[in-house]
């Protein structure tokens, strides 16, 4: 929601990652929002060996109904909306099973499979549960994982190579993943999308933490088999079945293999790798960014909202823009996974031509006052209590309001003096989230665009965040990280309660499109201007 998200404040620790197995950035682009859940465990390990001691180790029932009580506790005092999307009496019965399976001792694998569980039942994208953090230098650099990096498709549900960063690179992508280990790929995704964190009921957000970067080579590790092989049943681009058998690789080998993979002989997989490492890079260099398609048509790159002088930019690109004879703008926001809110608002000021409301509203809740809990079990202290108490004020309920003055979002919104007036076109996708979510809620809320892809991946009527504890369970050393406000948004919409913003035109990205280096969303918008401006 702001600068303070976790989607954002991991960026230090995908830097971090990268600098140690120096890969380029198609390779290795991490969804660290994920990755810091998947990746750690509670001490410093020496190779895989280690890992799994840590992973198999076993807690006494007594160990685990204590971080169940302290989890529960700390949801129930600090999270600002905890019953929003999951109501009390079903979240309570939850609960209840999990402290009744408690009763008996659990591995640590286990147990952090159920916290996952349990925290996704919450149905706040923000709210996640990771493992402490001390050990991801040496799990990254000792950890072995499924070689084999992988695109899915949902509707109906393929999966498909992208690159193979086995020993052996030879795989072309497009090959089709028929199982792993003998589990299906419908037992694969039915396995792991409980345990994703997600708004309300949107699957899209859910979707894209297997579909970006290594990220299911984490979650597969993490939450499914932490095996030395993987047997792979496949069907080629030519329609043959076939079986072979890949040892899990370590980063260094997954550097060495991309390596060898990008020299391939075959054009195909050298065009294909080349062409979306060109993508990935610019978006890295240069996230906000405009350019005339053709004339009287204009698209702006929005790919995050935490970019450096991104008000210069936004505002640059805007003069250039209104100073281009440009009619058409398609403001493209697919895997912006957030950042400033105050970012969001400020894009949202240059496409709006009246006064208009951004949020509603923002709330902490009444339990942030126990300062005994909030100062043993989080890392929140007595300098951060006192300068955030005088951001809110009390209300009678006993819950907190944030003080107008202290979020511009809170205002009266006007139109920045450089706004853009013409159609506009959104595209949008489920990595599309957190603040993002906000901008595209408030740009259908006030019906100034056509919006293109997937559904959003956060809430239309609001999340949560702002600001973050990192609850911590005593025994495991599992951290929840729980935000701290409630976003309102100004919406009366009901057909999009526990939803993010639906598009106008649902165009989903599939391999053939990969395979094609095509841009489906970009090209039907622009099929959409032809078809209007008349020029079929």
């Amino acid at each position: 929601m702001n600068i303070n998200d976790p989607n954002n404040r991991y960026q230090v620790f995908e830097k971090y990652i990268r600098s140690i197995i120096r890969l380029k950035p198609a390779a290795a682009k991490l969804n660290v929002f994920a990755l810091l859940w998947s990746l750690v465990a509670c001490v410093q390990l020496q190779g895989q060996s280690s890992l799994d001691s840590i992973l198999d180790h076993r807690y006494p029932p007594e160990h685990l109904l204590k971080d169940i009580e302290v989890l529960r506790s700390g949801l129930e005092k600090l999270h600002p909306s905890l019953y929003r999307h999951t109501p009390k009496d079903s979240l309570d019965a939850l609960f209840g099973e999990v402290e009744e399976d408690m009763r008996s001792s659990k591995s640590y694998s286990e147990f952090y499979r159920k916290i996952c569980w349990i925290v996704a039942k919450v149905k706040c994208q923000h709210t996640v549960a990771a493992p402490q953090s001390s050990t991801l230098s040496a799990l990254v650099k000792k950890g072995k994982f499924f070689p084999l990096k992988l695109l899915w498709e949902f509707e109906p549900l393929n999966v498909y190579v992208s690159s193979d960063m086995s020993f052996d690179p030879a795989l072309v992508p497009g090959t089709k993943i028929i199982s792993i280990n003998g589990r299906t790929v419908a037992d694969i995704y039915a396995s792991l999308i409980p345990y994703f964190s997600s708004d309300g009921d949107i699957l899209t957000n859910k979707h894209s933490r297997l579909q970006v970067g290594v990220d299911f080579q984490f979650w597969y590790a993490m939450l499914m088999d932490r095996s030395e092989r993987f047997v792979v049943k496949m069907e080629n681009t030519d329609g043959q079945t076939i079986k072979r058998s890949y040892a899990a690789v370590t980063f260094k080998d997954w550097r060495k293999n991309f390596k060898k993979y990008r020299k391939s002989k075959n054009p195909l997989i050298r065009e294909y790798i080349d062409h979306y490492i060109k993508i990935e890079k610019k978006d890295r260099s240069k996230p906000v960014r405009s350019k005339t398609i053709f004339k009287g048509v204009a698209l702006l790159r929005v790919g995050n909202f935490d970019t450096p002088l991104f008000e210069d930019r936004i505002s640059e690109a805007f003069k250039k823009i209104n100073g281009g004879d440009i009619e058409h703008l398609i403001v493209d926001v697919r895997n912006n996974g957030g950042g400033s809110d105050i970012f969001g608002r400020y894009l949202f000021s240059h496409l709006i031509d009246r006064p208009t409301v951004y949020f509603d509203s923002l709330y902490t809740s009444s339990g942030i006052s126990d300062t005994t809990f909030l100062f043993k079990y989080t890392d929140k202290n007595k300098m951060w209590y006192a300068q955030n108490r005088q951001l809110v004020d009390k209300m009678p309920s006993g819950r907190y309001a944030t003080k107008p003055e202290v979020n511009k979002g809170l205002r009266t919104q006007r139109s920045s003096g450089n706004s853009f007036s013409g159609e506009i076109y959104v595209l949008m996708n489920g990595r599309s989230a957190s603040t993002t979510a906000e901008f595209t809620a408030a740009m259908h809320m006030n019906g100034r665009a056509t919006f293109i892809g997937e559904e959003s991946g956060g809430a239309y009527h609001g999340g949560n965040g702002g600001d973050f504890a990192e609850l911590r369970l005593p025994n495991s050393k599992i951290v929840v990280t729980v935000p701290l406000v409630k976003y309102v948004m100004n919406s009366r919409e009901p057909d999009f309660m526990r939803r993010g913003t639906l598009p106008d035109f649902n165009v989903p990205s599939t391999m053939e499109h990969y395979l094609k280096l095509e841009d489906p969303q970009l090209n039907f918008a622009l099929e959409m201007i032809r078809k209007k401006s008349g020029k079929e």
